[in-house]
């Protein structure tokens, strides 16, 4: 199993703030972690030079690095056009980082539910979690 891990749950890893902390100790341990190279900008943004040289090899050594694709890119075009219609604005880092986790079939680990709307995703969040179905012993809610 793959988790596709959101910018604001390693913001706390990093931050040893639990239970986000505990809970990338645990599933690197039993499962592969991975996040979007727009995970890096929004992390590499709130960094000086001297902590992105100390964290960001950490950082690979956690998480595989998932590229953006052509595929990547239109999915999230199509769900903010979808979701603009609607009244709804969403940013262009979460439409990404959503359409990456949804076309690798991923679940998202966050925080932020409520920026990720799309009931495609399979999203697992270690607040409010509304769980359909239960992976690993890990609540998730999604397909």
């Amino acid at each position: 199993m793959t988790y596709l891990v959101d910018t604001d749950v390693l913001v706390d890893f990093f931050k040893h703030k639990e239970p986000a902390k505990g809970l990338i100790e645990k599933l690197s341990r039993n499962t592969t972690l991975a996040l979007s190279t727009l995970t890096i900008t929004e992390l590499r943004s709130g960094w000086t030079s001297e902590q992105a040289d100390f964290l960001l090899p950490r950082l690979y050594a956690l998480c595989t690095v998932v590229p953006v694709t052509k595929a990547i890119a239109e999915q999230a075009g199509k769900w903010r056009q979808a979701y603009k219609s609607k009244g709804v604005s969403l940013g262009t880092p979460d439409t990404v980082i959503a359409a990456t986790a949804y076309l690798h079939d991923y679940p998202l680990l966050t925080n932020n539910a409520k920026d990720y709307p799309m009931p495609e995703l399979t999203l697992y969040s270690n607040h409010s979690v509304q769980s359909k179905y239960t992976l690993s012993g890990l609540q998730v809610s999604g397909r």
